[in-house]
């Protein structure tokens, strides 16, 4: 079983001062991620990084992935089901 608070436990670990959101629906999960402070590289190793726990987690493996980077900010849409 997939819990929403395991999820926010691995973004706080990642993602140390952004904002996120977390949607859990059965075995699919949507978060939604806001921040400051990343370079393009060390995002998406962090991305990269969070979605192996996911799929790990879930047992799923189809992702959608949506980034979006204006200077340091950036914004992180994960959807895996």
């Amino acid at each position: 079983m997939i819990v929403k608070s395991d999820i926010e436990k691995k973004l706080k670990s990642i993602f140390k001062d952004a904002q996120f959101e977390v949607q859990v629906n059965g075995n699919s999960v949507k978060v939604a991620i806001d921040g400051v402070g990343e370079t393009p590289s060390s995002l998406f190793a962090k991305i990269g990084e969070f979605i192996e726990a996911l799929t790990r987690l879930t047992g799923n493996r189809d992702v959608d992935v949506i980034i979006s980077m204006q200077g340091s900010a950036f914004g992180v849409e994960i959807e895996v089901y």
